[in-house]
């Protein structure tokens, strides 16, 4: 296969390999690159390999020594980053590296809470900062003003 790279000698040039799997959930495997891991098929085979270029992201896949949460904030840090290296054509000067934001959540009556490195607030100031980051994230300026509408 000329697109996979060999991450470590196998000792063997005619292996057949598979796409890495995780063992309970069935997610993909990627390496810190966000390229698809691969394994050999047989039992007694050793080696380590990627696709050269084919990256997987989001719910279906996860990274190999490291446990992010599967939300959109990880996905949605794990596209730009990839964008910004592809774009660069410096996909192996760094690995993918997660910034955890906070986590916030609207739960009724105008209240929310949200935790974040600077601390939590909940209730109706959680609230506003909620709809804010909501407003912000949003595409385009039509989205956010419809949404506002509706609210």
């Amino acid at each position: 296969m000329e697109n996979v790279r060999l991450l470590e000698d196998p000792g063997q040039s005619d292996t057949a390999w598979h796409v890495k799997r995780h063992p309970k959930s069935g997610t993909i495997i990627t390496d810190d690159r966000l390229r698809v891991m691969l394994e050999p098929q047989g039992e007694n085979e050793k080696g380590k390999a990627a696709l050269e270029d084919v990256f997987a992201m989001g719910d279906c896949a996860i990274m190999e020594d490291a446990m992010y949460p599967a939300t959109a904030q990880v996905a949605n840090q794990k596209a730009n980053w990839l964008a910004k290296r592809l774009n660069k054509m410096d996909l192996d000067k760094q690995g993918f590296n997660y910034k955890d934001l906070g986590v916030m959540a609207y739960i009724g009556n105008k209240n929310a809470i949200m935790q974040s490195g600077v601390g939590n607030i909940s209730g109706r100031v959680a609230w506003l900062v909620w709809r804010g980051a909501y407003l912000a994230k949003s595409v385009s300026w039509r989205n956010r003003i419809l949404i506002a509408t509706y609210w």
